[in-house]
């Protein structure tokens, strides 16, 4: 047989096998999926059972945010710094992982728990007539994003991550009129997290079903479940890591829980 047709058939065989295979891991990942959603309409169902309303278009089909790490960055926080101030930063090391960075417009502060303060020349720094919107644009120069939750004479700004909210990364921005005066001590997160392969997220039936024992467990009662909102808390290790979980903010009928995504705790939420 000439080798030419002999290649062409070895190569219609290897075709062919993809193509088996392909079609083999599609119809395992359908099967997958499948399962996975039986299991949530009968978690649903266990809750509606035990005397839980449950509109099932509150729950999520799947626990999509993955738990993360996210190393401490000295240099993001010194170019967060500059560009917070608007100019290049002198920076002081203040013992501890302490590090200060300023100019003439004013002083930000890091540590390496992700606590950050800021003190500023309202001078410099005006708002405009909507002040959140100023904020969140001298946030956004810093590389951070998230959202205006409270507004008055102090604005409280938490940070999210790929659209995500960060429950523990929060600041109190403070005006002077239409000026941004200084930032408050809070934490917000300068690195970038990457993902834990150490740690995986448990499934929406389980989340559901620890919800409940959890609830109980705290001497509460769950009969109306009203909202769920997906995030991150997050916690920093004496080496400057953070460590992002997944959790469930949960509204129910008697109080706010938050559901860890990892280990399935439950606790209370002021």
């Amino acid at each position: 047989m000439p080798w030419t047709k002999l290649k062409n058939i070895i190569l219609i065989v290897l075709a062919v096998t993809d193509l088996c295979l392909l079609i083999l891991v599609g119809s395992q990942t359908v099967q997958s999926n499948r399962l996975r959603s039986r299991a949530r309409e009968d978690s649903i169902q266990f809750l509606r059972n035990r005397g839980v309303e449950v509109d099932e278009r509150l729950i999520p089909q799947s626990i999509d945010l993955l738990p993360q790490t996210a190393e401490r960055d000295l240099e993001g926080e010194e170019r967060a710094a500059a560009a917070l101030l608007q100019g290049a930063v002198t920076a002081e090391s203040r013992g501890g992982e302490v590090y200060r960075y300023l100019n003439d417009n004013g002083a930000v502060q890091f540590h390496s728990d992700g606590t950050f303060s800021a003190q500023l020349d309202p001078a410099a720094f005006p708002l405009g007539e909507d002040r959140a919107a100023g904020c969140l644009a001298l946030l956004e120069g810093m590389g951070l994003e998230g959202t205006i939750l409270e507004e008055g004479e102090e604005l409280l700004f938490r940070q999210t991550w790929k659209g995500a909210p960060l429950f523990t990364q929060q600041v109190v921005l403070v005006c002077q009129g239409d000026a941004l005066a200084g930032i408050d001590p809070g934490r917000l997160l300068v690195g970038r997290p990457q993902e834990d392969p150490g740690r995986q997220a448990i499934s929406v039936s389980t989340a559901l079903i620890q919800l409940l024992n959890g609830v109980s467990a705290l001497g509460d009662v769950c009969n109306r479940i009203d909202a769920i909102q997906p995030g991150y808390v997050t916690a920093v290790s004496l080496s400057g890591t953070a460590v992002l979980t997944p959790v469930w903010r949960v509204t129910t009928g008697t109080g706010s829980y938050q559901l860890d995504a990892v280990t399935g705790a439950v606790s209370r939420v002021s």
